[in-house]
């Protein structure tokens, strides 16, 4: 007994050798052709002779022949599966996989093709398995009723809104105060300026008193004028450090001077007021 595959390819076969008698048919009658015939001719007897034969061996089985027709038709030369996919087809018609049998899969396929799936609808709704552990999930990851997601969400959006305004207000006051800023970071700048410019000067003196000392002029590295300026340095930080210290002084007897003198006047007035 003939399987339909072994049947298709006997066809198939069947279908080869008698193109290729045919076209040897037609190129020995070409030799018997007057030079007048036209190519055009030999073109149509050829496809009527294919199609003669092509009807003589398919008559046996007309689904067969179908079937064949379609593979013949098929020339981009694609699966069947990806073709079916291509045109929004079922791609399979029976499981060629055990991922076919899963339920997911089946899921997918009722609802991209619907009926045309010949998939059970039933499958597609939760089992209780399935609906507990979706239950379960959203318990755990959205803890929170929609009331209390809505008021959650207001009270962010209000604490945004603060934020926001209390920045804006932040920002006019800083410009309010950007030109004083702007003032004490030149009064700054200035200050820096003068010390350095003081120090530089104090510096100058230094040398040049040290070159009086020799009383000729001494190169800057020397070691004679290292050491000598050095000392001049020394003496001339102790006298800056005894005029801080003698100003600081005052400044102390000014203010105990002063505390004296308004607790004396402090005095003078309950004295007045025990007399009254």
């Amino acid at each position: 007994m003939y399987t339909l595959k072994s049947l298709r390819n006997s066809l198939i076969n069947s279908v080869n050798s008698s193109r290729n008698s045919l076209v040897v048919n037609s190129r020995s009658l070409q030799l018997f052709k007057k030079p007048s015939d036209s190519k055009k001719d030999v073109e149509e007897e050829e496809e009527e002779s294919a199609k003669l034969a092509f009807e003589d061996d398919y008559q046996i089985d007309p689904e067969l022949r179908q079937m064949v027709i379609d593979r013949m038709r098929n020339k981009s030369r694609l699966r069947t599966q990806h073709r079916n996919f291509l045109h929004d087809k079922v791609p399979y018609n029976q499981a060629e996989s055990w991922i076919h049998n899963t339920l997911k899969y089946k899921r997918m396929m009722f609802g991209r093709y619907g009926s045309e799936s010949n998939v059970d609808p039933s499958l597609c709704f939760y089992t209780k398995t399935e609906l507990a552990e979706k239950n379960e999930y959203e318990r755990v990851a959205f803890p929170k009723t929609v009331q209390e997601m809505i008021a959650y969400n207001q009270d962010e959006k209000q604490k945004q809104a603060e934020r926001i305004r209390t920045r804006e207000e932040n920002i006019v006051a800083n410009l309010e105060k950007l030109e004083t800023w702007k003032k004490d970071l030149t009064a700054k700048k200035e200050k820096k300026e003068s010390e350095a410019r003081v120090a530089k000067e104090r510096k100058d003196r230094l040398i040049e008193e040290v070159r009086r000392h020799f009383g000729y002029t001494v190169h800057p590295k020397d070691e004679r004028f290292k050491e000598l300026l050095e000392k001049k340095e020394k003496e001339q930080r102790k006298a800056m450090k005894e005029a801080k210290k003698q100003q600081k002084e005052a400044k102390l007897l000014t203010k105990i001077a002063e505390q004296n003198k308004s607790s004396k006047d402090d005095k003078a007035e309950k004295v007045d007021k025990d007399e009254d």
